[in-house]
Formats: C-alpha cells, structure tokens, sequence
C-alpha cells in the first residue's frame, strides 16, 4: 500500500508532540525514560515518529493559515476581509499577530523534535530494519533535512535566529536564554545537515515511498537557501548580524556567494542515480507541466519534493469562481497579467509587441492560459463572465472576484466544488526543476555575466512555453530584469513572490497598488466589451516588512532576543 506520510497515525508520545508551555520552546518536555525505551528500541516506533515530524511541514500551496500566499504579494486577492492576506495587505500585522501563524514557535517545536529523534536513535542503538537493511540510516538522513528545512523556515521569515541542535533542559537558563546568530551562521547549519542528509537519504525512492527525502531534495534545499543569502536582503547584512538591510539600497552583493549559490543549483541539475541516469529533466509540454499539479499519480521527473495530501478539493473551491460555486479566493491580479509577454516574446508595453488593449487576451504567452481565468476565456463547457450581472461577475461582494480574473494553474478543472465524495487530493510540491533552472540563471548572472549556460537553462524554460528564446547581448541589468519576470511567471501562486520581491528589495516599489480589469458591454469594440482597468486597492507598506516581526511572546521571555527593525 503506498505510504502517504503526512496521513500516518500520530504517536501521542512526548517525544513528539513536544508541548508548547509557558516556559517556551526551549523547554524540555517532560519524558519517561521508560517512553524513550519502548520507541527507540523499536524500528517500526521510530519509523512513525520520522513521520510525525513530516506532518509539520507547511503546505507550499496552503502556506497562508491554510491559503494561498499569493495575494501577500502582488500576485492576487482574496475575496474575504477576515482572510490572512487581508493583514499582510493593509498593514495590521505585528509581532502579536503573524497572519501566516505562530510559525517561531511551531518550527522551534518540530526542530526539538527532530533533536530528540537523532539523540535518542544514537542512545538508544536503534535497530535497523530487518526487512530493508539501511532504512534507519534513511530515516536518519530524512531527520536532518527536516531539521535543516524547519531552521530554514525560519529564516525566511525572521533572519538569523538561535541554532538548536540539542534537546535543552528547561533548567538551562543560559541556553534558554540564548541570543540570535547571524544569518549566515544560521545558513551554514543548514548546509550541514543538509550534507548529513545527501550521505544517508537515495537519489530514488520505490512508488511505495513516495514523499520521502531524497538526495535531490537536501541538495533543493542548499540551491534555495544559498540564493537567499546572496540576495541584496542578506548578501552583507546576514555575514556577521542577524538584521537584514532594509533599507532602500538593492546594491549589496557579495560575488562568492551568487557562484556558491550557482554551483548548488547546478549540482541538482547534474545529479544522477546509482545506474548513471539523470534524476530530473522538465516536462516536455504545457499540458504536462499542468498535470504535476493536478496528478495524483507522481511520476513527474520534473518534481523534486512533494508535501503529500496538502489539501483536498477544498482548495479548489477556494479558488473557484463564485459561478461555478466556489470562493474566488486568490484572483490573479493585473500586475500579474500585464508580466506575461505577448506570444513573440515581447512585453506588452513595447510598441512592437502587437497588444491591443481592446483584445488584451490575444496572442499571450501560452503560460497565461493555463494559468489564469480571463473574462471570456474557456470554463467548465462555458465562458468566464466577470461583467456585471455576469455569472462570474466582478465585485466587491464576498466570495467574488475583485481583480476579474480566477486562478488556473492550481485546480482541477474536472471538480464539482462541494461535492461530497470526491478523491481529488493535492500533493503540493515544494520543489521541481524548473524553480532550480531559474535559481542557476539568477546566481550566474549576478557573478558571471554573459556565461552561456544563462541563456541554454533560460531558454529551456521558455521553449517548453513556446516563447522565443532569450538572445545574447544582453547587458547584466536587462538580462536580470528578464530572469525576474520569467521567475514570476513560471513559478506563480507557488509561494515563492512574496519571498522574491523581499529578498531582491523591490518589495516597496511592487507592493503598493493592486490592479484589476473590468469588461464593459460596448457594442463598438471587438468581441463587444470594453476593458477597463481599475484600481482594486491601495497596500500599506513600510521597510520593516522586509522581514516577519518575531512572537512578541518569546521576546518577551528571553531577554536576549532581539526584535526585527521597525516592529
């Protein structure tokens, strides 16, 4: 029976659920050596406690309290005030009150647990499993990784924050008491288990373990986290402090590190299995690259790493149109929309691109349809209607669009929203080729220019879309802009915007106004509608929301715990 980790059982056993009480997340929980015994002198106790801690792994897709982070960032809106996004975009936010969740303590609490697993395994000698000799050396790789990614976490929100690699006794006040690392120092722990985990974990995994951590995914994770590091948010800042540079400047740039981040990417891109063949390639099709999304079947060479049983069909009635039954909820915005190039590859600002305000949707990069829902655009054997009094109609009201667009990428078309007795289960994925493809590109272009491998994984990318390719010639800052705007493109409403614009500083210059177009009947016009584009809204924004304020709580209990600027 194929194991879908994030389903298993949970053992309500201390060792992993790991209470989160009023001393805070460093406490120790309170054990029985007897408990420790009974688990960790077990493979197959063991074995459910590695999955446990699978099961805290955020959903890339489901990443804001269940929704899609995408409306954070200039991607989309949701359809309802009290959703989290609604915080983010009118500056409620706080060191009280993180939108994505107590996510300081939550991560802190699956980081003790992962300490715990790997002390208790070497104490106790762990048997291996007799039936598949080195799997307790796998589950021992897989912790690592965890760890490495809930410390990763972390610092994708936060910055540097305190490195915990053993279980601390909560009458330990000084490690309880602990100040922040540097953001680098924060960085290099995660490459080191990371590297723990490449010797331990396979490249591949038989279809009946499926979800699990492999080689490709720890080394997903160092192309990942060393991109950050080099980006203008960290590139200085994160060497010796644990504050990002937030100000205005985008200059910070450390060329060592955009080449470490570039040889992390290309490693995934190199690596091969035990017979020599290579692990990933892309999809070769639109409709192929489509289907890794919907699939319940996860064979895709492009996917890396899967966060298993994300989300149900309820995701897709988030993001339905409210005519079709659903919530609207991460409705693309113009922003969004005006980045996807025309079909011969030029944007829709330059006078030779062909774009025709009055049939804004012809002749589009072939991306935008299978990514975005546009007024007329094909639907469940209808047309989208986001005119007023139309099916799908555009407003302000609960549970409609307020761009006039509907997110494609991610659903399934095929669903009856709210209908009982569906199969329709979402495997998020949390890293795939592609996003590496764009990581390798970025990294050599800020410290090689001109290396022609740019062009050959850039391009690759493209092609699959069936845009024209990228040409030589360009300068370092033009064909920056172009690695950017295919990044946005590629990888929307995967979580990975509201993290990019940050780490490349431009966050106060694309997080300020939200666009949407509305289509008026005019019997003049081509197809009869005028497009009108409109404003949706204003976004508060100020420098500090460069980074996640830490939980006001734990600050408040630790003195040493320094809050970000600004909060």
């Amino acid at each position: 029976m194929r194991i879908r980790i994030q389903t298993l059982v949970l053992l309500m056993l201390a060792a992993c659920t790991l209470p989160y009480c009023k001393k805070g997340f460093l406490d120790r929980a309170s054990t029985t050596q007897q408990q420790d015994v009974d688990i960790f002198t077990s493979f197959a106790m063991t074995d459910q406690v590695v999955n446990n801690l699978y099961s805290k792994l955020r959903g890339n897709y489901t990443y804001l309290s269940g929704y899609n982070m995408s409306s954070a960032a200039d991607e989309s809106k949701d359809a309802s005030n009290w959703m989290g996004s609604m915080r983010f975009n009118n500056g409620s936010w706080s060191g009280n009150d993180n939108p994505i969740g107590n996510t300081w303590r939550d991560n802190y609490v699956a980081i003790r647990q992962a300490n715990t697993i790997l002390e208790n395994v070497a104490k106790y000698k762990t048997p291996d499993d007799p039936n598949n000799v080195g799997s307790l050396d796998n589950r021992i790789g897989e912790v690592y990784y965890l760890r490495a990614y809930y410390l990763y976490e972390l610092m994708r929100q936060f910055g540097g924050v305190i490195v915990v690699t053993k279980t601390i006794d909560q009458a330990d006040a000084k490690a309880l008491n602990r100040p922040r690392s540097s953001f680098d120092s924060c960085v290099a722990q995660v490459l080191a288990d990371c590297d723990e985990a490449v010797k331990r974990v396979q490249a591949t995994y038989p279809a009946t373990q499926v979800g699990r951590v492999t080689k490709g995914t720890a080394m997903a994770l160092k192309s990942r986290v060393l991109l950050l590091s080099a980006s203008p948010l960290w590139a200085v800042a994160g060497k010796n402090g644990y504050l990002a540079d937030i100000s205005s400047s985008t200059a910070a740039s450390d060329p060592e590190k955009w080449r470490k981040a570039a040889a992390a990417a290309k490693a995934v891109i190199d690596l091969k299995n035990d017979q020599g063949a290579q692990v990933y390639d892309l999809e070769l099709t639109l409709a192929a690259r489509q289907n890794m999304f919907k699939s319940n079947v996860l064979t895709s060479r492009e996917v890396i790493f899967v966060r298993m049983n994300e989300a149900n069909q309820d995701y897709d009635r988030y993001m339905f149109p409210n005519g079709s039954g659903g919530w609207s909820g991460g409705a693309p915005s113009q922003n969004l929309v005006d980045d996807y190039e025309m079909k011969n590859g030029l944007p829709i600002t330059d006078p030779l691109s062909g774009y025709n305000p009055d049939t804004p949707y012809a002749n589009r990069d072939a991306r935008f349809y299978t990514d975005i829902l546009y007024p007329g655009a094909p639907w469940k054997g209808r047309k989208i209607e986001t005119f007023a009094k139309g099916r799908d109609e555009q407003s302000t009201e609960t549970d409609h669009t307020r761009t006039g667009y509907f997110c494609r990428k991610l659903v399934d078309e095929t669903i009856t929203a709210g209908q009982s007795g569906s199969n329709r289960t979402i495997n998020g994925i949390t890293f795939r080729l592609a996003e590496i493809f764009l990581n390798y590109v970025e990294a050599l272009n800020e410290y090689d220019p001109g290396n022609p491998d740019i062009l050959i994984y850039l391009n690759r990318i493209r092609t699959r879309a069936g845009q024209p390719p990228i040409l030589a010639g360009l300068t370092q800052g033009q064909m920056r802009q172009k690695i950017r705007n295919e990044r946005r493109i590629e990888l929307c409403f995967e979580n990975f915007r509201f993290w990019d614009v940050r780490r490349w500083k431009i966050a106060e210059n694309t997080e300020k106004t939200l666009w949407g177009m509305k289509p008026v009947v005019d019997p003049s016009k081509p197809g009869g509608y005028r497009y009108d584009r409109f404003k949706v809204e204003d976004r508060l924004w100020r420098s500090a929301m460069y980074v996640i304020p830490i939980t006001t709580d734990e600050t408040l209990r630790n003195p040493n715990l320094k809050q970000n600027e600004g909060w």
